[in-house]
């Protein structure tokens, strides 16, 4: 299983454990970067629109992993 697979899986399965630097990873291996917007990330999607993500301390939120993780499943045709 390829490191991009095992995050995705990470963040299916237990998205409150997620760190900030492994979501950006995850976001970024499947062609759907996030990019700084002063306090927060932007993730902008094929479709125009954006997942707005905040980054407080080394963690992420679970529903910010939810919304990547739907976005990498919705966008994503590899």
């Amino acid at each position: 299983m390829a490191k991009r697979e095992k995050l995705l899986a990470k963040a299916k399965n237990s998205p409150q454990n997620m760190s900030f630097q492994e979501l950006e990873a995850l976001a970024a291996a499947y062609g759907l970067p996030l990019e700084p917007g002063g306090s927060h990330y932007v993730q902008r999607l094929p479709d125009g629109t954006k997942n707005t993500i905040k980054r407080e301390g080394k963690k992420v939120k679970r529903w910010y992993v939810q919304d990547v993780v739907e976005a990498i499943e919705t966008f994503s045709h590899e």
